[in-house]
């Protein structure tokens, strides 16, 4: 693994280390509302962290904060998440659909891979 990859992996597991695993990352979970399975969960894959797994299901989180805003110990679980996919990504383990969007930003400028019109702004920021 990478000094990058390793960093990013040792930032992440200092992040989840705090999480009691209570489970009140859940009840906002808009992933998890919908899969209803527990890995999918934020407290699902603050475990896999603190055991040093890395799998594709950390890309299942809209990294909308939810969970941060639930959890009583106020950790930052999106940081966290975001930790694990530098790890994954690394280690060329990103799904399908994020290798598309980053080949069509740098070909387009945008994650759509569509050359915009003169003046359109096809992504955000």
């Amino acid at each position: 693994m990478a000094i990058e990859a390793e960093n990013a992996a040792e930032e992440a597991r200092e992040i989840v280390e705090k999480c009691i695993s209570c489970g009140m990352c859940k009840a906002l979970c808009p992933v998890f509302s919908v899969m209803r399975e527990e890995a999918i969960s934020p407290r699902g894959k603050a475990l896999m962290l603190k055991n040093d797994v890395y799998d594709r299901i950390l890309y299942e989180c809209s990294l909308c904060k939810a969970c941060e805003q639930r959890c009583p110990l106020g950790i930052k679980l999106c940081e966290a998440f975001r930790k694990a996919r530098q790890v994954l990504a690394a280690n060329s383990r990103e799904t399908e659909a994020n290798k598309e969007m980053i080949k069509n930003i740098r070909a387009e400028g945008n994650p759509f891979g569509r050359e915009s019109k003169k003046g359109a702004k096809l992504y955000c920021c």
